[in-house]
Formats: structure tokens, C-alpha cells, sequence
């Protein structure tokens, strides 16, 4: 439509140009003057509306999860004496879906009036950022110019992970891998003896042993252990855009909320760990589901962490070994929390790593002792693939 006008216009505006060329006279430069002046007069329109236009707009609720529907409504008005013949609005759409709107639809404000329109949100994933409105688009009343400009009061809004009810795990049998043989905190102890190791209770120790060979030896024990289950999230971001790495931490922590569940439904302990270097590990002994949810709501990734150091606070200390089963859930399988993942198989722990990632290559070659590695995309179903 505007390129259309723009032909007109530059066809007439044309035509007032001969017309003054080849006849003169009042009317032909009355003619002129009018079709040059048109364009100076949409700017000053533009201008005005720009100065006095104004957005509203907010979400419903308290408390937004990321895939769930809520209330959201936004308000354009009109606090002008004239009116605004043509307004569009654009909305983000790369982190969240407005429902039953459609972009194309150009709105009129008479003067000192203004528009409402009431629909619902779906923030896609986890953490913080805009959603609602993103951009405005005005054309002027002769439909020769278009602006387009960022909406300059956004609504920024903090999204909790979604929460998955799992029935089962189909990729392995938790029961059958909760009673197993370690060497790491069991309860029947036995008259073999071997090398102390890391994170070994001291209180195991034969010291009749150690003396006969020289270097501190340790009683080995064989038992059930009732210790609960270890979550392991390293919390380094990869990637600059919030389209980047938003969709796969969100996935992340939804599928470690989701094996928190599972296992507290089961009257598990859960231990969750977040391996960022400085914070340490958080392990909340028989914790209530809201408990460890809020944790994990609350877990902050960041591009500057050095991954050597992730680990540390979890694998330096003993508490990691006493569960019976740990998971890592990770978007990258790089040298530290490979390391990592080698430390406590060692004790004879059964892991399962779950990759959250689009590459097919990333779990290729990986084949470790009593440790299963299982892909996840960023837009799976985890009811249909944990």
C-alpha cells in the first residue's frame, strides 16, 4: 500500500514540476507548493504521534512457568487531540507466543481515546526477560511514510522452569541399581581390606594392615545403602543470544526438576548439586518437593566460569558419594565434567548422564563402566523420552 501511494505521489509531485516548468500562473505553483509541503507534513504527523502515544500492558499472575498460559493485556491510547489513522504493534515472539493476536492488524485512535485488548502469554522457557510488546509501526494519514521504532517501556518478566510429571524412567531401572556393592559408606563391614582412596571414612581404616604394607589401608564393606540419589547440573553458560541458551537451560533444569520428583515420590532423598565453582553444592537432607524446586528456580548460569573449578566443591567432598545413584545433567561433555563423571564411577556408582542437546556426535564414543549417557533435545517430551 505505501509503495503504491509513493508512485502516486511521485507521479503528481511530478506533474506539479511540469506544471510550473511550462505554465506558471497561481494555480500551478499552488499545485506544487502543495504536493512538496505533503511529505513535511506526515513528518510533523509522525512526530506528534511518536511524543504522544502511549503502550500499557501486563501479565497476570504471581508466579509464571515457562509452557503455561496467562492473562495478558495491553492498552494503546491516544492522549492527542488528533487522531492516529494507522498503528501496528509487534511482539516478541522468539522466547514467548502471544495467543489470538494478529501482528497485521493496524489500529485507529480517535483523539483522547484509546484500545484494549485482553489475551494470554506463553513464556517458552525458564529465566528473564521481555515479552509483550516489542515494536510499533506508525504510517501517516496519506500513506506515503512508515516508522518503525522499539517499544521504549518493555515488560520484562521472571519465568520459573515447568514442572514434568514423570510416571517412570523407560531408559533404566532405578530399583534394581539402588542396592549395589561399593566401597564408599555401606553398613556390613567385611575382612577385606584394600588402598585408602579419597573421600574414604577414615573410621573404616585397618590399621594392623596399614602397617604390614606400608600405606593406609581400608576395610571393605558390602551392604544397602539408604543415602538417596545425587543431582549434578553444572551452571556454565554457552552462547551470547538469549534465543541460544535459554532454550537449553531451560530444558536443564526441567529435566532435573523432573527427576526431583520422581524421587521424592518415591520417598528417595534427593541431593541436588549446582557445579558452578563458587556457590558449592546444595544437598537438603529429606528436603519437601517446594524446597528443592525454589533451589532450582533460583540457580544462575554464567558464561564466565571456569570449568576446570566446577567441580571441586562436589567431587572434593564425600557427600557425593554416598548415593546410591547420580545424574548429571549437562549440555556439553567437555574434559571437566568428564572427569568428573570418571570420579565417582570409580566408586562403583551407577551414573546416567542426561545431554541436553540437537547433536547427534556429542554422546558418540562415550562408554564408561555402570554409566549410561541418554540425548535429550531442547523440545523434547521428557514423559516420552526420560
Amino acid at each position: 500500500m505505501v509503495k503504491r501511494n509513493r508512485i502516486i505521489y511521485a507521479i503528481l509531485w511530478g506533474l506539479s514540476l511540469v506544471g510550473i516548468s511550462f505554465f506558471g500562473g497561481p494555480v500551478s505553483y499552488g499545485f506544487f507548493t502543495l504536493m512538496t509541503l505533503i511529505p513535511v507534513i506526515g513528518c510533523l504527523y509522525l512526530l506528534f504521534v511518536f511524543f504522544c502515544f502511549r503502550i500499557y500492558q501486563e501479565v497476570g499472575g504471581k508466579d509464571i512457568v515457562a509452557g503455561h498460559a496467562l492473562p495478558f493485556y495491553f492498552v494503546l491510547k491516544n492522549e492527542f487531540y488528533m487522531g492516529f489513522s494507522s498503528i501496528r504493534v509487534g511482539f516478541f515472539s522468539e522466547l514467548s507466543d502471544i495467543l489470538d493476536l494478529d501482528e497485521d492488524e493496524e489500529y485507529e485512535l480517535s483523539p483522547q481515546t484509546e484500545i484494549k485488548k485482553q489475551t494470554k502469554v506463553i513464556c517458552k522457557y525458564r529465566g528473564y526477560y521481555e515479552v509483550g510488546i516489542k515494536s510499533v509501526e506508525l504510517t501517516d494519514y496519506f500513506g506515503l511514510l512508515k516508522i518503525k521504532f522499539n517499544n521504549k517501556e518493555t515488560l520484562r518478566v521472571s519465568v520459573k522452569p515447568a514442572i514434568v510429571e514423570l510416571v517412570g524412567l523407560r531408559s533404566l531401572n532405578p530399583n534394581g541399581k539402588m542396592t549395589r556393592e561399593s566401597a564408599l559408606y555401606p553398613t556390613h563391614p567385611d575382612v577385606l581390606v584394600r588402598r585408602y582412596e579419597e573421600g574414604d571414612d577414615i573410621r573404616l581404616a585397618d590399621w594392623r594392615s596399614a602397617a604390614k604394607n606400608g600405606e593406609l589401608m581400608i576395610r571393605k564393606t558390602i551392604g544397602e545403602e539408604r543415602e538417596g540419589v545425587g543431582i549434578i547440573l553444572p551452571l556454565k553458560r554457552y552462547g551470547k543470544k538469549e534465543g541460544e541458551y535459554l532454550p537449553v537451560e531451560n530444558k536443564m533444569l526441567e529435566c532435573a526438576i523432573a527427576l526431583a520428583k520422581f524421587f521424592l515420590e518415591k520417598n528417595t532423598t534427593v541431593n541436588a548439586y549446582g557445579a558452578d565453582g563458587t556457590q558449592g553444592f546444595h544437598s537438603p537432607k529429606k528436603a519437601r518437593f517446594k524446597e528443592i524446586y525454589d533451589w532450582f528456580s533460583k540457580v544462575t548460569f554464567a558464561e564466565d566460569r571456569d570449568e576446570n573449578s566446577l567441580y571441586t566443591p562436589i567431587t572434593g567432598s564425600a557427600e557425593i558419594y554416598r548415593c546410591k545413584m547420580v545424574f548429571f545433567v549437562a549440555q556439553r561433555i567437555d574434559y571437566a565434567t568428564l572427569s568428573a563423571i570418571k570420579s565417582i564411577q570409580r566408586q562403583n556408582i551407577p551414573i546416567v548422564v542426561y545431554l541436553i542437546s540437537d547433536s547427534s556426535d556429542e554422546i558418540k564414543g562415550y562408554n564408561l563402566p555402570n554409566t549410561e549417557f541418554i540425548q535429550l533435545s531442547c523440545e523434547a517430551d521428557l514423559r516420552e523420552v526420560m
